[in-house]
């Protein structure tokens, strides 16, 4: 399929995404009068998905300029980026060899989006040079929050709005929790009830995983190392062993902890045979793939994002997506909470043109803010007959 063709079906998955749920659209009439960016480069570093054409594409028409590197080289849509490309977007994937994150600096923005605080990372660590011209940026993940806390001496401020109320109620309980069960059942054929799942995890994620498993009528098990959060998945109603422990039950276990290595080598030496490894957490990492690789004695492809992997014990665990995200590999589950949480991005950027007064480092997002993203949101829904 050429490129124009590839563009032509993810235009028509974003017809699709917004006559269901027109909140983009809704902002981009009032970014087009109001124009907030004229004048200025604005980078962002997330998944590129037909749901980031859809928001790009109504950023655009508030003037100024974009510049899209990817979150994640797995989760990139070749179809979307074509698409944003086509409409006058910088979009760096790395698959020319660059260092992407590098490459979206170059053209010297002047507010930052991260999702992971790798576009951040690279702006300290190799490009300190434009860090003069950086007015704001604006940090969308769990795993960009934690890195950001660890930082000294960032010399401007960095919106959060993974801590807002939308984010953590709508589309981590909500987004996420459905999409990765959909996305399970897609890639296998599976029927999730009367599986047993064990749940890594019982974050804002984790209670959606573990609630729309329940709903899906798995057994549900939760594995959580904080003692609070741990004694939520009790009152919730789930059983709350050691990873271990879960690990010698469960026949499908997701990981939604934003760790790294969450789910060892040395762990999975109590999974039981057959166990299928699923990840919903921001990065590739949270389950140990590269050990089970290199442990593997056999490797059998069954499907697309479908790996089962032979050990030399005779256990077999299959791995969907190859770590990654399964939800945003896959393409899977409504799009509505992540129309709702780019509309908050879109509203926060269009707070951040205006230059208000902040102090440099975390900021969290305005309850103003995510009102304002609500009823838009409401008003979208009810216009759709929502």
């Amino acid at each position: 399929m050429s490129s124009q063709d590839r563009a032509m079906v993810a235009e028509q998955e974003v017809g699709r995404i917004n006559a269901f749920f027109p909140i983009l659209p809704r902002l981009g009439n009032r970014w087009a009068a109001a124009r907030p960016w004229e004048g200025r480069t604005i980078a962002l570093n997330v998944h590129l998905t037909n749901v980031t054409a859809a928001f790009l594409r109504e950023l655009m028409l508030g003037g100024g300029r974009f510049v899209v590197s990817a979150a994640n080289t797995r989760t990139t849509d070749a179809g979307a980026v074509d698409l944003m490309r086509s409409a006058g977007v910088e979009v760096y994937t790395g698959g020319d060899g660059e260092d992407r994150h590098q490459q979206a600096l170059s053209h010297d923005p002047s507010i930052l989006v991260d999702g992971g605080f790798e576009l951040f990372r690279t702006l300290f660590d190799k490009r300190r040079e434009a860090v003069a011209n950086v007015e704001a940026g604006v940090e969308i993940s769990r795993t960009g929050i934690s890195a950001l806390r660890g930082r000294t001496g960032v010399p401007f401020p960095v919106v959060n709005i993974n801590d807002g109320r939308l984010k953590d109620k709508v589309e981590n309980r909500h987004g996420v929790g459905e999409s990765i069960w959909q996305a399970v059942a897609l890639t296998t054929g599976m029927h999730l009830a009367g599986r047993r799942a064990l749940v890594v995890g019982y974050g804002p994620v984790g209670r959606g995983l573990a609630s729309y498993a329940r709903a899906a009528g798995m057994a549900v098990e939760v594995a959580e190392t904080d003692p609070v959060r741990r004694l939520f998945a009790h009152y919730d109603g789930y059983p709350t062993p050691t990873l271990d422990d879960g690990l010698s039950r469960a026949g499908v276990v997701v990981t939604a902890t934003g760790r790294s290595v969450a789910v060892s080598r040395a762990a999975l030496a109590h999974a039981r045979d057959g166990v299928v490894l699923i990840n919903a957490g921001h990065g590739g990492d949270e389950i140990d793939i590269d050990a089970i690789r290199k442990a593997a004695v056999g490797r059998d492809d069954v499907a697309t994002q479908v790996t089962r992997y032979q050990m030399e014990d005779g256990r077999r665990f299959t791995v969907l997506g190859d770590g990654h995200p399964l939800n945003i590999v896959t393409n899977s589950g409504s799009p509505e909470p992540v129309l709702l949480h780019f509309a908050v991005l879109g509203l926060t950027l269009e707070w951040l043109a205006g230059r208000p007064a902040l102090n440099a480092g975390e900021v969290l997002v305005t309850d103003d803010i995510e009102n304002r993203a609500a009823q838009i949101a409401l008003d979208a829904l009810q216009a759709a007959g929502g």
